[in-house]
């Protein structure tokens, strides 16, 4: 049986929990799938879920169609839909509320638009189409990415100046006679994410590319830390699945850094190596932002906890 209070698999014959040293006596049911009960209706083939109840503090949880991921509307607890059924989320975040008036995240999208002299002045050019707060959840894959980079390095003529990157000599002159010599090279590009990946579908246009959430003020997820009203998101998509798209993102992200890096040298291979970790599910706070600049769409999510900017389109 399990725990209806942490969900915890027990002995059947237990009379208390030896995770949370709850009682097993009295009413309590043991949770079917892992960690949380289910009951269904009906002689169908596939049974349809009526009542989910939370595995921390016994509430029911009413998940929408499709929906991989619930928070408890009473607890803040956290379950997911994985092979193995409902379970609980091991780890279940959230990063706080600072941006909580439109008027400061407008205030770092101006910061945005404004940068450069040629911009001066557009955010005042601009007109507001639309502003709304959420705390999506982010699904967060550690992952260490190791890529190799083969790539043409060497001089044509014979003055011995070599390739010069970024104002620095990138590395030694093969430089024979006059005519000077070409050989490929290889250089290693070692890096190490907490990725977020979306764990709503139909929210993909909050898919960052390349930004990491400032996680030091995270805290363990709790209600009541947040304002009334605001509104929190629950996901589809489920743990196993974010793991594989974490592996995509960080390659492809990968692969434009070691581009940005080699960008004066003729690459001819790269290759990557990804290992992703057991990770953490993230409520984040999110301001979405629409405005128009002569007649053109400008779309820009702000991190509500860092001020940080997770994406702009239309600049």
């Amino acid at each position: 049986m399990f725990c209806m209070k942490c969900g915890a698999k027990m002995p059947d014959d237990a009379s208390f929990c030896s995770s949370c040293g709850a009682s097993m006596k009295g009413p309590q049911q043991p949770a079917q799938s892992g960690q949380a009960q289910i009951q269904s209706q009906g002689s169908q083939s596939t049974a349809s879920v009526t009542l989910l109840k939370c595995p921390s503090c016994g509430a029911p949880l009413t998940p929408k169609f499709g929906e991989a991921v619930v928070t408890c509307e009473f607890c803040g607890a956290s379950v997911s839909l994985g092979s193995e059924g409902w379970k609980n989320v091991q780890k279940h975040t959230l990063l706080p509320l600072r941006l909580s008036e439109q008027s400061q995240a407008l205030e770092k999208v101006r910061e945005l638009m404004d940068r450069g002299m040629f911009h001066k002045h557009a955010f005042e050019e601009s007109k507001i189409k639309e502003g709304s707060l959420a705390v999506v959840p982010y699904w967060l894959v550690p992952s260490s990415a190791s890529t190799t980079v083969t790539f043409m390095w060497g001089e044509t003529g014979s003055n011995n100046s070599g390739f010069v990157i970024g104002g620095a000599r990138s590395g030694p002159v093969f430089a024979t006679g006059g005519g000077g010599q070409v050989i490929n090279k290889t250089a290693e590009l070692n890096e190490n994410y907490n990725f977020p990946v979306v764990a709503v579908r139909g929210l993909q246009d909050y898919q960052p590319i390349d930004y990491q959430f400032s996680l030091q003020e995270r805290t363990l997820f709790q209600l009541a830390g947040l304002p009334k009203g605001l509104k929190v998101l629950n996901g589809d998509v489920g743990e196993e699945e974010a793991k594989a798209q974490a592996k995509t993102l960080v390659k492809d992200l990968q692969y434009k850094k070691a581009h940005d890096l080699h960008k004066h040298h003729t690459i001819e291979k790269i290759e990557t190596q990804i290992e992703v970790t057991e990770g953490e599910l993230l409520h984040a706070p999110v301001w979405r932002l629409k405005l128009e600049h002569k007649g053109k769409e400008i779309d820009v999510l702000v991190d509500a906890n860092s001020g940080g900017i997770l994406s702009s389109r239309g600049l």
